[in-house]
Parts: C-alpha cells; sequence; structure tokens
C-alpha cells in the first residue's frame, strides 16, 4: 500500500496537482500497518492518517473514526 501511494503520489506531482486522499482500502491497509508499523515508516503513516483522508461522511473517513475510536 505505502509503495503504490507513493508512486500516485509521484504521479501526481509530475502534473502538478495533489494526490488523491485515501479511499476505504487504503484506509483499512494504513489500519494494518499503524498496528505494527515498518520501521522508518512511522511518520509518514501518521502524515498518511492526519492528512489524506478526507474529512466527512465517506468511508475513508468512516474507517478512520472507527480507529481512533478502538485505540481511545
Amino acid at each position: 500500500m505505502l509503495e503504490e501511494y507513493r508512486k500516485h503520489v509521484a504521479e501526481r506531482a509530475a502534473e502538478g496537482i495533489a494526490p488523491k486522499p485515501l479511499d476505504a482500502n487504503q484506509m483499512a491497509a494504513l489500519v494494518e500497518l499503524l498496528k505494527n508499523p515498518p520501521a522508518g515508516e512511522e511518520e509518514f503513516l501518521l502524515d498518511l492518517l492526519t492528512n489524506r483522508v478526507p474529512p466527512g461522511v465517506d468511508e475513508a473517513a468512516y474507517v478512520k473514526a472507527g480507529f481512533l475510536a478502538a485505540i481511545a
């Protein structure tokens, strides 16, 4: 998931546009990575959680809210 998203970010940067936010499947994968983060990826994972999940009521936000509620 991380490699794929980094590739997406690079492609969008080459076009001069911002990367798309995470979708529900990517958010679910991010949750699993946050539970057992790969060495050296902690800050990147936190940045994804903080800045790449759309606010509101879409499915990715729902997955994020469920994760945050579970660890609170």
